[in-house]
């Protein structure tokens, strides 16, 4: 037997490394958002008991999504930033997805990103990419 149920709401194929990146800067669209979670039908994720993200007051952040247990003492433009991550003093975040526990250490700067969890991009390393080919970094890996 064949089944089919027609879906008329928002879908995204996620087949390759730019196809993944672009749904999750997509989802920085509280349109987006509402449409792929909506309240009535929530996700459920596995609990992580971590503190509230930090913010330090000379930080920026702007059209982010950043996660619980967080670090922030830098700048943190248009990313997705998982649990736990540690964005330092003077270290510039954009257009980027961090994955948990990732570091990026002071003056470090990325653009159009993927690190893996755990990984660390180093004190005044620098990785930028164009939008169409993003940079992705292995987990635990160290730059």
């Amino acid at each position: 037997n064949l089944c089919g149920y027609e879906y008329k709401d928002i879908c995204f194929r996620l087949d390759s490394v730019q196809s993944y990146f672009k749904f999750n800067l997509a989802t920085l669209d509280t349109d987006v958002r509402h449409r792929l979670f909506p309240e009535d039908k929530p996700v459920y994720t596995k609990v992580r008991d971590d503190l509230p993200t930090r913010y330090v007051e000379e930080c920026e952040c702007s059209n982010s999504l950043i996660a619980n247990g967080c670090m922030i003492e830098g700048t943190v433009i248009n990313s997705v930033i998982f649990r736990g991550v540690k964005v330092a003093k003077g270290a510039v975040v954009k257009n980027s997805i961090v994955m948990q526990d990732a570091q990026i250490q002071e003056g470090a700067e990325i653009d159009h990103c993927i690190l893996d969890k755990q990984s660390v991009i180093r004190r005044n390393g620098r990785l930028i990419a164009p939008a169409a080919y993003p940079i992705v970094i292995a987990k635990n890996v160290v730059i």
